[in-house]
């Protein structure tokens, strides 16, 4: 009994070892929405016209005619420095169809900057294995916590989550 609970032993020990040993690491749904989230927060602080465009899947925004003077506006409408954020919600969704696996983040956060509070909801594809153009935001709404009609609700912008980036807009229907 000792000789097999001292195998035991040692044997989780053993794999437990080769595991933190090889580099593997999990990044949980919470960790990559929090890391694209502070990416965009930073791009956007430091009006890197650039710097947001990366963000977006670019088969996406190929099709939008005014995506530019879309950032411009965003960069504009955004003041302040982050100081805290907090989810409103977090969902993901995976598809798995024909050997194509894709994934995707429904993001929700309230934004409380130096000068200002916003809300913000965005999808954001994550994986795509047929086509690597369709990884980034797909969509991006933004609003001022004071302009919500809903603050008691998550933000999701009009409800109908257009490619791009949309400001100020806000679901018409009834929620309740």
């Amino acid at each position: 009994m000792k000789k097999t609970l001292s195998f035991v032993t040692l044997f989780t020990l053993l794999l437990a070892s080769i595991y933190l040993l090889s580099g593997c690491s999990y990044e949980s749904d919470n960790d990559i929405a929090v890391k694209n989230l502070e990416k965009l927060l930073t791009a956007i602080e430091n009006e890197d016209h650039d710097g947001i465009r990366t963000l977006f899947a670019p088969n996406i925004i190929a099709d939008i005619d005014s995506f530019d003077q879309s950032i411009t506006d965003l960069i504009a409408y955004y003041n302040g420095n982050y100081e805290s954020y907090g989810s409103k919600g977090l969902g993901s969704e995976y598809d798995r169809h024909d050997g194509v696996e894709k994934k995707w983040l429904n993001m929700g956060y309230d934004i409380t900057t130096t000068m200002d509070v916003y809300r913000i909801a965005i999808v954001w594809h994550i994986q795509d294995t047929s086509n690597a153009g369709n990884v980034g935001i797909w969509s991006l709404y933004i609003i001022r916590f004071d302009d919500d009609p809903n603050p008691s609700y998550t933000y999701a912008g009009d409800g109908l989550w257009t490619n791009g980036i949309h400001i100020g807009k806000t679901y018409e229907g009834q929620l309740d």
